[in-house]
């Protein structure tokens, strides 16, 4: 796969754009996407569990030591 990345001012509804030799002849896939927007950021909710299981789970110990490496899948 070859890429060609050019950032160009639009002052009309049309663009023209030249491309490499090595691109005559094939499929190209063209994405145009604005530089002055940003896009706005989806901030992930952090889980958290359910509020009846508050301070009644322990760890009693290392839990990753309780089974073998393989089991982990932690090799």
């Amino acid at each position: 796969m070859q890429i060609q990345r050019t950032i160009q001012t639009v002052d009309t509804p049309h663009l023209v754009i030249e491309v490499p030799a090595s691109f005559v002849h094939r499929q190209v896939e063209i994405l145009v996407i604005t530089l002055d927007e940003t896009e706005p950021q989806t901030t992930r909710k952090r889980r958290a569990p359910p509020p009846q299981f508050a301070g009644r789970v322990k760890e009693l110990g290392d839990v990753m030591s309780s089974v073998s490496a393989d089991d982990w899948g932690a090799k």
